[in-house]
C-alpha cells in the first residue's frame, strides 16, 4: 500500500513539542495478558473481515511537505507495538503521572504510530492499558469503531459500521461555498480567550486526571427536565467546572468560554475508515456565576446554532483547502491563529452500551484524552459507557498544575444535577 495523505489527516503532522498530535487513552481491565491481546489483535484488526478498514495501523509516513504518503511498514512487528510494560503502579495517581509523562512523548515516526501498553493495574487482579494512536491515524469516531470490531461478542448496541443518514445534510453541504467566505471572516475577528488557562505560554509538561465513573441516569434526568440532550448538559457542566476553578483561585471568569469541539463531517451512508473527518468548530459556553437550568439552555441555544448550520463543514472544507493550497508554515500559522482564541478542546464521544470484554477479560472503566494544538493547554474528553460518564482532563503544568482539582469540581457541578 502506498497513498498520498490527504489533507484532512495532513493537518494533524503539525505536531509542536509542547503538544503532542497523539490520542491517549486508558483502559482498566480484569486480568489480562498481552500474549493474549496480541492474538485477539491480529485475528481481528490486522487479519480478519475488518482488515481492510484498519489497514492504516500497518503504515508509516514518508515523504514531507506536500508529498507525503501511507507506506507500509516493511518491518511492521506487533510486538512493537503491544508491550508489556513493567512499571509498577502503586496508585490512581502513580498511574496518572505515569500517563501525563507518557503523553508528552512523540511517537517513533519510523514505524505506524501507534501504541499499546500493557501493565498490571493500581487495582489488584487487575490491567491497565495505556494506547496512544497518532492523530492522523484517525479520529474519535474512527477509533470508536476500531473498539468495537476489537472487543468480544456481543455488544449491546452496536454501532452500524457506516454513518447514519443526516437529514438536512445535503442542504447544509450545499451552502458551504457561500456561507465559507463569513464563517472564516468572523473567525478571525473574534477576540481570543484570556485567563490563567489560556494565554500564558505552554511548558510542555503533561499532567492528566479523571473523574470517578458517574452515573449516565442523572444527566438524562437533567436534560429531560430542560428539555436539553445529553450533550447540552454535559458542555454546560464544562463551563460550570471551569467557572468554579477560576474562582476557587481567586480569577473572575471571562464573559465567555471559547472551546474547540470537533464535530463529525462524515457523508451520510460512509463506511468508517481510519482517517479524519470531522472539523474543530468553535462554541462559546457561558462562563460565571448563574442558575444552573438557565446556563444548560444557553449551551443548547449555542449547539442548536451550531447544529443548523454549515459552519462544521466549511471550516473542515478551509481547513482541507489551507493545506492543500498554502505552504505548510503558511497553513499552520493561520490554523494556529485560529485554534488561539480558544480556552480548550472538548469532545464527548459514545462507548459501548454495555459491558464489554477484551479477549476475555471484562473490561472496568475507559478513558481518553484529546490533543490540543497551538497554545491550548487543556483537553476535555468525556466518554460515556456502560451506564457511566467519565471525564479525562488534560492539562499543561503552566496553565493547569493541579487536573485533580479541577476534576472536582466537575464531579461537585454533576452532582447537583441531581437538583434539576
Amino acid at each position: 500500500m502506498r497513498e498520498p495523505v490527504a489533507s484532512n489527516d495532513a493537518i494533524w503532522l503539525q505536531d509542536s513539542a509542547c503538544n503532542r498530535m497523539v490520542i491517549n487513552a486508558v483502559l482498566l481491565a480484569d486480568r489480562l495478558e498481552a500474549a493474549d491481546l496480541r492474538a485477539t489483535f491480529r485475528r481481528r484488526i490486522l487479519e480478519g473481515p475488518e482488515a481492510p478498514r484498519f489497514e492504516r495501523l500497518r503504515c508509516r509516513i514518508t515523504g514531507g511537505g506536500h508529498r507525503q504518503y501511507w507506506e507500509r511498514d516493511p518491518d511492521f512487528d506487533l510486538d512493537r507495538h503491544i508491550v508489556e510494560d513493567r512499571v509498577a503502579l502503586e496508585s490512581q495517581e502513580a498511574f496518572q503521572d505515569y500517563v501525563g509523562h507518557e503523553a508528552g512523548r512523540e511517537l517513533d515516526g519510523a514505524h505506524p504510530r501507534w501504541s499499546i501498553r500493557v501493565m498490571d493495574g493500581y487495582e489488584p487482579g487487575t490491567t491497565a492499558l495505556l494506547v496512544r494512536v497518532h492523530h492522523s491515524i484517525g479520529d474519535g469516531e474512527a477509533l470508536v469503531s476500531l473498539l468495537f470490531a476489537l472487543v468480544d461478542e456481543p455488544i449491546d448496541g452496536k454501532p452500524p459500521a457506516k454513518v447514519p443518514p443526516d437529514r438536512g445534510g445535503f442542504l447544509r453541504a450545499a451552502a458551504v461555498p457561500l456561507a465559507a467566505p463569513g464563517i472564516l471572516l468572523r473567525r478571525l475577528a473574534w477576540h481570543p480567550d484570556h485567563s490563567p488557562m489560556h494565554g500564558p505560554a505552554l511548558s510542555g509538561h503533561k499532567h492528566v486526571a479523571w473523574t470517578r465513573p458517574m452515573d449516565l441516569a442523572v444527566v438524562k434526568r437533567a436534560r429531560q427536565a430542560i428539555g436539553a440532550t445529553v450533550n447540552d448538559v454535559l458542555m454546560a457542566s464544562v463551563s460550570a467546572a471551569f467557572s468554579h476553578y477560576l474562582e476557587d483561585h481567586g480569577d473572575p471568569p471571562p464573559s465567555r468560554f471559547l472551546v474547540s469541539m470537533p464535530m463529525n463531517v462524515r457523508a451520510p451512508g460512509a463506511p468508517l475508515l481510519c482517517d479524519n473527518h470531522f472539523a474543530p468548530v468553535p462554541l462559546e459556553l457561558p462562563a460565571g456565576p448563574g442558575v444552573r437550568a438557565r446556563r444548560i439552555l444557553e449551551v443548547k441555544a449555542s449547539m442548536d446554532r451550531v447544529k443548523g448550520s454549515a459552519v462544521p463543514r466549511a471550516i473542515y472544507g478551509l481547513q482541507r483547502a489551507a493545506l492543500a493550497l498554502l505552504p505548510d508554515r503558511m497553513s499552520r500559522g493561520l490554523i494556529d491563529f485560529l485554534a488561539n482564541k480558544c480556552t480548550a478542546v472538548v469532545t464527548n464521544v459514545t462507548g459501548p452500551r454495555g459491558e464489554v470484554t477484551l479477549a476475555g477479560s471484562r473490561v472496568r472503566s475507559m478513558i481518553f484524552w484529546v490533543p490540543q494544538r497551538a497554545r491550548i493547554g487543556i483537553g476535555i474528553s468525556i466518554l460515556s459507557f456502560s451506564g457511566r460518564v467519565q471525564v479525562g482532563i488534560i492539562a499543561d503544568e503552566a496553565l493547569v498544575p493541579d487536573p485533580s482539582v479541577l476534576v472536582r469540581a466537575f464531579e461537585e457541578e454533576f452532582e447537583s444535577l441531581s437538583s434539576l
